[in-house]
């Protein structure tokens, strides 16, 4: 990778100091608080960062077993720009520019693999921000290239990791975001794979027109609550592996990865969910609590048994976004007549809230495995549907080393695994 030449100024750190992070999402809270104020906002991203899927790599866990010399590369990690040639009041006073990378256990085939599923550290960036009065500098630009640097001058350590397992999952580092800004990221090596998004507000229509036209009715379903669905994670992990082998197949010489399932990063959304309600729930009166809240609906019997869709509630964009929608490897010819059952508990819990939409990634629900679901949004695309819109949340990936971009597979792009 190309070493970038900078001001000798500028210095990029990863920050520990509570106070500092809260500083920094502080500065965020502006642009990105929707519906909440300020300090919720800071609130609410302190409590996502104590998450699980952002904690539980520490010494002692089944990861630190798993993979004794890089599990503390896992979890949530924040950084910042300084600019020293700034004056130096107190300790945030010089911090220019901030981001945060969430690092999960991902799996991937590579040339070198021949064919074997190994693990791969996949690095999110999110909360990339600039102050107001910093912008215009490249002071983000600068901050992304030394965090590149920074990953990869671990990638150029890891073979001094004696721990095999350890090494692969440094070996097979992957890093990628969401951008909020269109193709800002090429400028520093990052890929655009973009992922059309569908957004669906005429429930009643979809109801009628698709739901109610399924052919089999179960007679047995659950819904979800707050992490009680293992069994279902357990069923996707077996569908993502059987996938990542099918796409390495016609990708001998590239390199195929997905993030993997895992009940953690559910939560992740459902801490998400109750946070912000909670916080409604203080400024208005609802019939409802946040032990209402369900987050998806699994069929519990009959030929379809253990189809399940998740969903997450996105109360800043008065919709319901479907995360995962699962169909039963045997069943795949029936997609399109088991996703009416679900999308039909979906739109359930989308009115039982007052919210308005359904909204989901093109990849999670392709046209091509649900020609009738498609038939129908075609329809009501005149006046109830916009389908195959751009991405506010544009997904890009900065290549593995030695692999070419267009080699990159990325299999599960969806909301599942957004940050």
């Amino acid at each position: 990778m190309t070493v970038q030449s900078h001001p000798p100024n500028l210095i990029f750190e990863e920050v520990f100091d509570p106070e500092v992070i809260r500083f920094t999402l502080h500065v965020n809270s502006e642009a990105w608080k929707g519906v909440l104020t300020n300090d919720e906002y800071v609130d609410r991203e302190l409590v996502l960062g104590s998450s699980d899927i952002c904690t539980k790599y520490t010494s002692g866990s089944e990861y630190a077993k798993r993979f004794p010399e890089s599990h503390n590369l896992l979890g949530i990690k924040y950084f910042v720009l300084k600019d020293t040639s700034l004056p130096s009041t107190d300790k945030m006073s010089q911090i220019v520019s901030r981001c945060e990378t969430l690092n999960r256990l991902g799996s991937c085939i590579t040339p070198n693999s021949k064919g074997k599923i190994e693990p791969s550290l996949t690095i999110c960036i999110g909360g990339v921000f600039t102050p107001i009065e910093y912008r215009g500098k490249g002071y983000a630009k600068i901050m992304i290239e030394k965090l590149n640097s920074y990953y990869d001058d671990i990638y150029d350590k890891a073979s001094s990791i004696t721990h095999e397992l350890s090494r692969t999952l440094v070996r097979n580092m992957v890093i990628n975001l969401y951008s909020e800004v269109g193709e800002y990221y090429s400028k520093m090596g990052y890929v655009s794979k973009h992922v059309p998004i569908h957004d669906i507000p005429g429930l009643d229509t979809l109801n009628e027109e698709y739901c109610k036209t399924a052919t089999v009715t179960p007679t047995a379903g659950r819904m979800f609550k707050y992490d009680d669905y293992t069994d279902m994670i357990d069923l996707q992990s077996k569908q993502f592996k059987n996938s990542l082998v099918r796409l390495a197949k016609d990708n001998p010489e590239g390199f195929t990865f997905t993030v993997d399932t895992d009940i953690d990063i559910f939560k992740w959304f459902e801490d998400r969910d109750i946070f912000i309600f909670s916080k409604l729930l203080e400024k208005k009166k609802s019939p409802f609590t946040v032990d209402d809240l369900r987050y998806g609906y699994a069929i519990t019997d009959g030929e379809y048994k253990d189809a399940h869709i998740i969903w997450h509630h996105s109360w800043n964009g008065n919709e319901l976004i479907i995360t995962k929608i699962y169909i039963p490897e045997d069943r795949q010819q029936n997609a399109d007549d088991i996703a009416k059952i679900l999308f039909g508990e979906a739109i359930k819990e989308a009115k039982k809230f007052g919210l308005t939409k359904l909204e989901f990634w093109d990849e999670e629900i392709p046209a091509n495995k649900f020609p009738e679901l498609f038939t129908v949004l075609e329809n009501m695309s005149k006046h109830e549907s916009k389908t195959f819109l751009s991405n506010g949340s544009l997904s890009a990936v900065r290549p593995p080393h030695g692999i070419h971009p267009e080699l990159v597979r990325w299999d599960n792009n969806t909301k599942f695994c957004w940050f």
